[in-house]
């Protein structure tokens, strides 16, 4: 019967980075339930790098689906007996994380700081037993036979990408998704490859209508950190000639759904970590490069792999909205900006977010519109010489934007009150990029614009 131990910090992590891919809706009960396996990597005669003083050196694959996304991942165990159960994703993170978090109960000091292993076990009346010491709970399953056939991808034709990369330029455009399953094109984020001036550029594109976010990223074939490596695939046109290679088709663009890379970027790394991107026709993969092989070519992945199907359909040609000539610019300090509105939003109308931006000579005033919890009302300095106009904005909007610019400056862009208002980081030798993450954004090439449509009175 299905027997494992494993470390509950390490099986803590692994249940809460798949249940994000678990179904919310319970539509089908099984799909609220995480599939889990154990693989003896002795028996299997197979060799691992896993850190383990375990006797029975294993893996515990965990999966999970919704039919639409399927994260799996792979953690070090010691497997008493294979097998495989599903258990219920929510109800499982909450025992474990209740288990002590180390053996503080333990007469012996030494063990004071170490992780405690919990055991796991499938018994004949189709209960699982989860215990340690005294501590034991009893779970119901659903059968494994229920669980529906993961999606996959064999495909060669793929590339990596610095995950810390990845994880940025992601968290620029996604809040600019729609919200509404409705504009099915829209709730996800657009991925395109595009040459301009014989240098490569990958573009993400996110827009739910009313605001757009666009991210374009230069492309390196080189060992630099931005990316360690790209395959030919990606940047040698002549690899385009191949059906169905990997450039084809980010050269005609995909669109990638929120919820895959809402969870990806969910993913906490303290080192570098490269994520390599296979796509075919219906399908894309993102795989935590880290491997276990043997000499029979089995290849069990020691971390993690999120796979969803591609959206269905033609993304919206987002560059007729950008204004071609913006006649009216003004340069204001990004975090005296950020502050002002969020000052402002707090009486700001609930549903519409509404706040109304006029523009005077190096004056901004910000304040709230027809609000029936009150007014409020700020002004900062900017650098502007055009003549005065006020613009109604959803703060909320702008707010999401302007939170994910580093640069010390932004520059804002308009024409009249009916036309977008754009918003950029402005590029300036001395206003360097200011990181919030990891990442020294003052090593790579990447653009950032933010679309915004004004609001009517």
């Amino acid at each position: 019967m299905f027997n494992f131990k494993i470390k509950k910090n390490i099986f803590l992590k692994s249940i809460l980075i798949t249940q994000g891919a678990t179904e919310k809706k319970i539509s089908l009960p099984v799909l609220s339930n995480l599939l889990i396996e154990s693989i003896d990597l002795n028996k299997e005669n197979l060799y691992s790098d896993i850190n383990s003083d375990n006797k029975n050196k294993g893996l515990i694959k965990i999966s999970a689906t919704d039919l639409e996304i399927t994260i799996k991942d792979y953690c070090g165990a010691e497997i008493i007996s294979e097998g495989k159960i599903t258990l219920n994703a929510k109800k499982l993170y909450s025992i474990i994380k209740e288990f002590p978090d180390d053996k503080t109960t333990d007469n012996n000091k030494e063990n004071k700081n170490e992780d405690i292993d919990i055991e796991i076990k499938e018994t004949e009346a189709g209960l699982v037993i989860i215990s340690y010491k005294k501590i034991i709970f009893k779970l119901t399953t659903i059968p494994v036979i229920d669980y529906p056939t993961l999606l996959d991808i064999n495909n060669d034709d793929n590339f990596n990408v610095n995950l810390k990369f990845i994880k940025f330029i992601i968290n620029k455009v996604i809040f600019s998704t729609a919200l509404e399953e409705t504009k099915k094109s829209l709730s996800g984020v657009y991925f395109i490859l595009l040459e301009i001036e014989g240098e490569n550029y990958l573009r993400l594109v996110a827009t739910d209508g009313h605001r757009l976010s666009l991210a374009q990223i230069k492309l390196f074939n080189n060992n630099e950190n931005k990316i360690e490596k790209i395959s030919k695939d990606i940047l040698n046109k002549e690899s385009s000639e191949q059906n169905n290679s990997i450039y084809d088709k980010f050269k005609e663009g995909v669109i990638i759904p929120r919820k895959i890379l809402s969870e990806l970027i969910k993913i906490d790394v303290d080192k570098d970590v490269f994520v390599n991107i296979a796509i075919n026709s219906n399908n894309v993969i993102f795989k935590l490069n880290d491997g276990i092989n043997n000499k029979n070519n089995i290849n069990y992945i020691y971390g993690t792999t999120f796979i969803s199907r591609l959206i269905d359909g033609k993304y919206p040609n987002y560059e007729t909205i950008l204004p071609k000539n913006n006649y009216k610019t003004a340069i204001i300090k990004t975090e005296e900006l950020i502050n002002s509105i969020k000052r402002v939003y707090i009486l700001a109308e609930e549903k519409s977010h509404s706040i109304e931006l006029s523009f005077d000579k190096n004056l901004l005033i910000i304040k709230t519109v027809q609000t029936s919890q009150g007014e409020a009302v700020d002004e900062i300095g900017i650098e502007y010489s055009g003549e005065p106009i006020n613009i109604k904005l959803n703060s909320k909007y702008i707010l999401d934007f302007i939170s994910n610019i580093y640069n010390e400056k932004i520059i804002l862009k308009f024409n009249t009150i009916f036309t977008p208002l754009i918003i950029e980081p402005l590029i300036e030798d001395n206003n360097k990029k200011k990181s919030k993450s990891s990442i020294d954004l003052n090593t790579f090439d990447y653009q950032l614009t933010g679309v915004f449509m004004p609001m009517r009175y």
